[in-house]
C-alpha cells in the first residue's frame, strides 16, 4: 500500500515538473525579443530593392545602411522579399530564425544545384529524346 502511494505521488509529481517545463519553453517561444538583421546584399542592385519580412506576422522593415530592426516573438522567421516599391520585380528568400542578430543574404546568381535541376528538367522533357 504504502509502495503504492509512493509511485503514484512520483509519478504526479512527475508529470507536474514536465507540464511546467513545457509551459516555459512555450512561454520563451513567445517572448518579444530585438531583432536586428543585417543584409548581406550579394546582387547586382541597391540594398533599397530588398525589405525583410517576418513571418507568420507578416510584419516588415525596410533597410536602412543594410540594417533593420523589428520586435519578433522568438518562434517567428524573417526572409527577404522585394520591397513593395518594385512592383515589377520578384525574390524570396528561405526563411531563417530569427535571433538577436540575424544575417540575411540576398544572392541572385544561379546556383549549381539550380543549373542541374534546370538541365534535368530540359533532359525529362526533350521532346527528341523520346
Amino acid at each position: 500500500m504504502v509502495y503504492k502511494f509512493i509511485f503514484t505521488l512520483g509519478a504526479i509529481t512527475l508529470l507536474v515538473y514536465i507540464v511546467i517545463q513545457l509551459l516555459e519553453i512555450e512561454k520563451e517561444k513567445n517572448k518579444i525579443i530585438k531583432v536586428q538583421i543585417t543584409l548581406d546584399n550579394k546582387c547586382e542592385f541597391f540594398d533599397k530593392v530588398f525589405m525583410v519580412k517576418a513571418i507568420p506576422s507578416g510584419k516588415s522593415a525596410r533597410f536602412v545602411d543594410k540594417k533593420a530592426e523589428m520586435f519578433l516573438k522568438k518562434s517567428s522567421k524573417v526572409q527577404l522579399v522585394v520591397s513593395d516599391e518594385f512592383p515589377g520585380f520578384h525574390f524570396t528568400s528561405i526563411p531563417v530564425d530569427v535571433s538577436y542578430n540575424t544575417k540575411l543574404v540576398a544572392d541572385c546568381s544561379n546556383s549549381e544545384r539550380l543549373d542541374n535541376i534546370f538541365e534535368s528538367l530540359k533532359n525529362q522533357f526533350n521532346k527528341d529524346a523520346n
